[in-house]
């Protein structure tokens, strides 16, 4: 009997132990807030979730608690542009001491090493973005006056140098990182609004880092599956890119491409080797290739001397209206279309997946490079020919 209740309390004991909740607490001070409503909250990949919040009195003393049983990304925030972002784990004591004006700007936080990473890691963002801003000042404040094209470069390269620094201590801090949320938040630093500090295909090697560490560790974080999931696209898309780059890619030889023309003729694009030509995919219907129109014109006035021709291919449905577009625009050099719309061959081909779009080749045929637009155009050209 006595073994018997001896099980029933150890199965006791478990159980609680299996249900009790992984308790955090976040606590501290929040000067020059008096009055203020400072609030947790979860951040979760599509939302965030209130856990609490608190109105702050003259002495700013808060203390939060919550749970979860995996590392997560939370927040204090007084508004929407202040707050200070945490990584929180379980069973963790956080303490955070800062100013209520800027709860970034200079926080001391013990009990999570994690978010004193990345507090520096915002910091020294803010630092780039304030020296860019500053330089962008400068060069607004010199529009219309004759100094504006003594310093024009050294500002672009005092630019391009910030960035690559910066970029430099971001990959930095993601290789001594790899394992932590502080990794993943390296990866989506933003320098200027919508441009991003890394390039999920430029820098393959650093996403793909975290995404591994992470999963092997983490897997059931939201944050981390949006990252593998990311990942996942990234490589379909790399996939796709390198069957297309066997194909049509820079350095090979152009497929070969024979269609009739509005009156009826057959050209091979082939036919024309021996000169550097444009093999350019349009349609009367795009309007960015009728916008491309002109630049194609001038630079085929220019060059057309110098053995310069362009092909293009028309993914037209109507004959009347490929020929009006033709007309219209003024294109006095080879065209040919199959008249097939998307379906037309050579783009199924050229892997063409949106219009215009454009290949150059070289005097045997082999491309040199891709999709060049006005002014890239002319530069190419220019390189070339002068």
């Amino acid at each position: 009997m006595k073994n018997v209740i001896r099980f029933i309390i150890l199965a006791i004991i478990i159980s609680s132990c299996e249900t009790q909740p992984e308790h955090f607490t976040i606590s501290g001070e929040v000067n020059n807030a008096n009055g203020e409503k400072l609030y947790l909250i979860e951040l979760n990949t599509n939302n965030v979730i209130l856990v609490d919040s608190i109105i702050l009195n003259n002495e700013g003393v808060f203390s939060f608690k919550g749970q979860t049983d995996i590392p997560k990304f939370y927040a204090l925030r007084t508004n929407p542009s202040n707050y200070l972002t945490l990584i929180v784990h379980p069973h963790k004591q956080i303490t955070v001491k800062t100013d209520g004006k800027n709860l970034a700007k200079n926080p001391v936080i013990e009990g999570s090493a994690e978010s004193q990473k990345i507090t520096e890691l915002r910091k020294r963002l803010d630092h780039s973005v304030e020296r860019l801003d500053s330089l962008g000042e400068y060069y607004r404040s010199l529009i219309g006056s004759r100094e504006i094209n003594l310093v024009k470069d050294s500002l672009a390269q005092l630019s391009k140098k910030i960035i690559e620094t910066h970029t430099d201590y971001t990959k930095s801090f993601i290789i001594e990182n790899s394992n932590s949320l502080a990794g993943l938040m390296a990866l989506y630093q933003q320098i200027a609004p919508r441009k991003y500090v890394l390039s999920p295909k430029e820098d393959y090697e650093y996403f793909a880092l975290v995404d591994s560490s992470l999963m092997a560790t983490i897997p059931e974080s939201d944050a981390v599956q949006a990252l593998h999931t990311q990942m996942h696209e990234i490589n379909r898309q790399l996939k796709q890119e390198e069957e297309i780059n066997e194909v049509v890619g820079i350095g090979t030889i152009a497929p070969e491409i024979e269609l009739p023309t509005p009156d009826g003729d057959t050209i091979k694009l082939s036919s024309f080797r021996g000169k550097y030509v444009l093999l350019d995919f349009w349609a009367s219907w795009c309007r960015p290739c009728r916008v491309e129109n002109p630049h194609l014109v001038k630079a085929y006035d220019k060059y057309k001397d110098k053995g310069f021709e362009i092909f293009q291919v028309s993914l037209d449905k109507k004959r009347e209206s490929w020929v009006e577009a033709i007309a219209k625009d003024q294109l006095h050099w080879p065209q040919v279309s199959d008249l097939k719309y998307w379906h037309s061959e050579p783009a199924k081909v050229y892997k063409v997946q949106a219009i215009p779009a454009n290949f150059l080749l070289d005097k045997n045929g082999r491309i040199v490079a891709k999709n060049l637009r006005g002014d890239a155009l002319d530069a190419k050209l220019s390189e070339i020919f002068n």
